[in-house]
């Protein structure tokens, strides 16, 4: 099995919604690209595919710590930087896919953060999924009432999360190298849904 880049993978997962990002190859690319958002970044090593549990993830980068930052994850990783705008999220939800030897592909959906750690809640859908079925099966889920607001929040916009599914099961379909996809976090920011992280899975060989 082949784990691509989470740069990689995105491209590959085209369509889905993402923060505004950019894989900064030098650190004067990093630098211009904080300064032109405006705003705090993550910062994350490339080429690493547990960047979180090594330590190679920093919060709240701006234009005076985004030049280190960016000369300590290179060195860590692949030697580029892959930079993202900081998303605030009311939840954290997990949408995914795989290949069952019995039912073919399927994509999951579930609570993330500590949830999907303590209880798995996730449920399963046949890929494509029909009509309605990502709604409906979102009612599967333990936590489904946090999908309708927290504390007075935005409920979560089921159309946009069903398009999130929708993208990964086309790409499960449409590529049969691909062996596995995880989109973690998806981060609901007022509502909507936006991929913060993603891998994708090739079988060997597959390119």
């Amino acid at each position: 099995m082949k784990t691509l880049s989470e740069w990689e993978s995105k491209r590959r997962l085209a369509g889905l919604p993402y923060p505004k990002e950019l894989l900064a190859k030098s650190r004067a690319e990093a630098e211009k690209f904080v300064a032109a958002l405006g705003k705090p970044v993550v910062a994350k090593a490339s080429g690493v595919a547990h960047k979180t549990e090594g330590g190679l993830v920093r919060f709240n980068i701006d234009g005076q710590t985004v030049g280190p930052a960016w000369d300590e994850l290179a060195a860590a990783g692949d030697g580029a930087v892959l930079l993202a705008e900081q998303v605030k999220a009311e939840l954290e939800l997990i949408v995914g896919g795989y290949r069952d030897p019995a039912f073919g592909p399927l994509v999951t959906i579930g609570i993330g953060g500590i949830a999907a750690e303590i209880f798995g809640d996730v449920v399963a859908i046949l890929a494509p999924p029909e009509a309605g079925e990502v709604a409906a099966s979102l009612e599967q889920l333990a936590g489904h009432k946090l999908l309708q607001g927290i504390r007075g929040g935005p409920a979560v916009d089921v159309e946009a999360l069903a398009r999130v599914v929708d993208g990964v099961a086309k790409l499960l379909l449409d590529d049969e190298a691909v062996a596995e996809i995880d989109c973690n976090p998806v981060m609901v920011c007022q509502g909507r849904p936006v991929v913060v992280d993603a891998l994708v899975v090739l079988d060997d060989g597959g390119a």
